[in-house]
């Protein structure tokens, strides 16, 4: 079965190479690049809209992270705040602590780039077919309430992530 994952992903890969190499030219391996090395990947820290992050937000401007922003992308009335840093490293994950919702999420900066893309308006419906560990699921809830919001992840050992 891993051989087999393995043969598809070289397709798909192979896929990609020769239709943004059209799209892209000579930065599609840049792309790439970032998108298949896990050393490269930009973590981001999601604010939770449903929580004063006041204090994480004044934290993380003294520590050097900046917004990105969101706004060119969505006409939601509720906009993601997420900060990323212009340094290596991962900001500290918060734990679950039972009856408490956290004020941030940690999560790969990339995952919001379908969230923006899609524009998720109230009420409609969501389906997120890649959903471990949860980045683009929680980024969905942030922007929108979707009236149906179905998280799947075909994979098992991705999906004991969240």
């Amino acid at each position: 079965m891993g051989r087999f994952r393995k043969q598809i992903c070289r397709f798909v890969l192979d896929y990609f190479d020769q239709m943004y190499t059209k799209e892209l030219g000579d930065h599609w391996h840049t792309v790439r690049e970032v998108l298949t090395d896990p050393g490269l990947w930009q973590y981001a820290v999601l604010l939770n809209n449903f929580q004063n992050t006041v204090t994480t937000e004044d934290h993380l401007l003294m520590l050097g992270y900046h917004i990105l922003s969101s706004d060119n992308f969505s006409n939601n009335q509720r906009s993601i705040k997420c900060y990323i840093s212009r340094k290596p490293g991962k900001f500290p994950s918060q734990r679950h602590q039972s009856g408490n919702i956290k004020d941030y999420y940690i999560l790969n900066a990339s995952s919001l780039l379908p969230v923006l893309a899609l524009d998720v308006k109230d009420g409609e419906v969501v389906l997120d077919i890649c959903a471990a560990p949860g980045g683009k699921s929680v980024a969905v809830l942030q922007c929108a309430a979707p009236g149906l919001l179905h998280c799947n992840e075909p994979d098992m050992h991705r999906s004991l992530w969240g």
